[in-house]
């Protein structure tokens, strides 16, 4: 097989790595000294892995798919991941207009086997961040599963009609481990790949592997947060724009432009000449 001439092995084949040898305690008992470790060596990772003389996209036009499944009421991030996910949107969506001020920004949220797009495009965080408040901040507002493939369906049909030299983007904040689609969602992700749409995942629970090929192909990041602090580093990391890619990277358009200036004639005085092209 070609397995074996490559001299690989299956996941299951390979010996026991002992992965909980990474985690060390504290002098307390604690594993908060070991986490904040992890998280520092993931973020000087990325800062080397960076790329300088970059270019990056001024405009952008970014869909914000929020999970409101039962599984946002899990108590792993404090006090819930709902609402740790709302203390954490407000500050990066006010960021995100800071940093990226002719840009816009529309929210979805995934519910119920559903998806609902609850606020339009638009370059008025207020209005988001009042959106995000009413639709998503009650316990009771989370119920059932969420639908992966309808909320990037529904983010596609926006994004697809904008222009290709504004970059078009979906982040994607996903509690749940299980999505109910009405299709094939590999269809929905070869649209978005088609379309030049990019497609980034921020998981609350454990990888997905749906979600990971989802990333892969749009040429978007996947992460799985391990605390409310590394949560808050994924999601800030969205605020800065993506590199531009081949497909929306056009050469400057330069315009031709003439000043006047000063001329000396004959010894007298200057006198302001009139430049016209």
């Amino acid at each position: 097989m070609d397995m074996e001439e490559d001299g690989k092995e299956y996941r299951w084949e390979t010996g026991y790595e002992k992965t909980w040898e990474a985690l060390q305690e504290d002098e307390d008992g604690l594993l908060e000294t070991s986490v904040a470790d992890i998280i520092l060596r993931a973020k000087r990772k990325r800062q080397a892995e960076r790329k300088g003389h970059t270019r990056l996209g001024m405009m952008r036009h970014l869909y914000v798919v929020l999970d409101a499944s039962e599984a946002m009421l899990d108590q792993d991030l404090k006090p819930t991941r709902q609402l740790c996910t709302i203390k954490l949107l407000e500050g990066f969506i006010e960021e995100f207009f800071d940093q990226n001020p002719i840009s816009q920004m529309g929210i979805i949220i995934t519910r119920n086997k559903r998806a609902d797009k609850v606020s339009e495009l638009a370059g008025n965080p207020r209005k988001h961040l009042s959106t995000v408040k009413s639709q998503f901040n009650l316990p009771s507002q989370c119920i059932g599963e969420p639908s992966l493939q309808n909320a990037l369906e529904l983010a596609l049909s926006s994004l697809k009609m904008l222009p290709t030299h504004a970059s078009r983007e979906v982040l994607v904040i996903l509690g749940s481990l299980t999505t109910c689609d009405p299709g094939d969602i590999n269809q929905t992700i070869v649209s978005l790949k088609n379309c030049g749409i990019r497609v980034s995942v921020i998981g609350l629970a454990a990888e997905v592997r749906i979600c990971n090929a989802l990333c892969k192909e749009t040429g978007g990041v996947y992460n799985v947060v391990l605390d409310d602090r590394h949560f808050r580093d994924l999601l800030f990391q969205q605020v800065e724009p993506p590199p531009a890619t081949a497909a929306n990277s056009q050469e400057a358009s330069l315009i031709k432009m003439g000043f006047p200036h000063h001329d000396v004639i004959d010894g007298r005085g200057s006198s302001l000449t009139m430049c016209m092209w």
